[in-house]
């Protein structure tokens, strides 16, 4: 499916990954990152969802636990340290995580810019089934009546990003409690089957984010087949 031009110039290669390991995706990041600050490749979405992982941010080397760490290692959920912002956060099936190799100055906008452009991503997903999803002072993200729903954290070299935002669709609640989401103790986590009582469909979720994207940030998001995989699965 060749990327076709929005008026603005902006493009972005859309691809769902389904269920994956947080380190191949990290290291695919890593790869793309580096060839669009060489000025190669394309502006890239990667869509999936990850297999149990705590994830830390560049700045908190020190995973803020409300359990002992062999607890954690007990639920078989890996930690691994990465170089993207924020601090501690869990990604697992039923989360939507989408990570933008973006070379921003190509698109006109600072670090500020785009990170606002992921939240109200979220936030027109989240008002397409009858949520109102909203900023806090407390922190980067988007929030539905004071409980945290997605959770922001990039990595931006030369001015290309890597990393993104993560949406909770309908994930595991325990595992958030075993350790303090973005380092606040009393941060409460909550996903969209909870507030809106009903099953919600991950592919319809990641369709509307797909088009969310486009809308905010004026580009053009095309949904691209991957090599050797069934393209029938990923809606290609």
């Amino acid at each position: 499916m060749p990327l076709e031009q929005a008026e603005n110039g902006r493009t972005v290669a859309v691809y769902d990954l389904g269920t994956t390991t947080y380190g191949e995706v990290h290291r695919l990041q890593q790869r793309l990152q580096a060839a669009r600050r060489a000025g190669n490749g394309v502006d890239t979405l990667l869509l999936t969802e990850h297999r149990p992982v705590f994830t830390l941010g560049r700045s908190h080397p020190v995973p803020s636990l409300r359990v002992e760490r062999e607890a954690v290692e007990r639920y078989g959920i890996e930690i691994v340290q990465t170089e993207r912002g924020g601090d501690i956060t869990y990604h697992g099936p039923g989360q939507l995580v989408a990570y933008g190799i973006i070379a921003l100055k190509g698109w006109g906008l600072g670090v500020t810019d785009y990170v606002h452009g992921l939240e109200e991503t979220v936030i027109g997903v989240l008002a397409d089934w009858g949520l109102r999803g909203v900023r806090s002072e407390r922190g980067r993200g988007v929030w539905v009546e004071g409980r945290k729903i997605a959770f922001v954290g990039l990595n931006v070299r030369g001015w290309v990003t890597m990393h993104g935002i993560a949406l909770n669709v309908d994930p595991d609640l325990g595992h958030f409690e075993l350790i303090n989401p973005c380092g606040m103790a009393d941060l409460e986590v909550t996903t969209m089957a909870s507030e809106v009582g009903r099953q919600v469909v991950m592919r319809e979720v990641t369709e509307a984010f797909i088009f969310h994207f486009g809308r905010v940030f004026e580009c053009r998001a095309s949904l691209q087949p991957i090599p050797g995989r069934d393209r029938a699965r990923h809606g290609v």
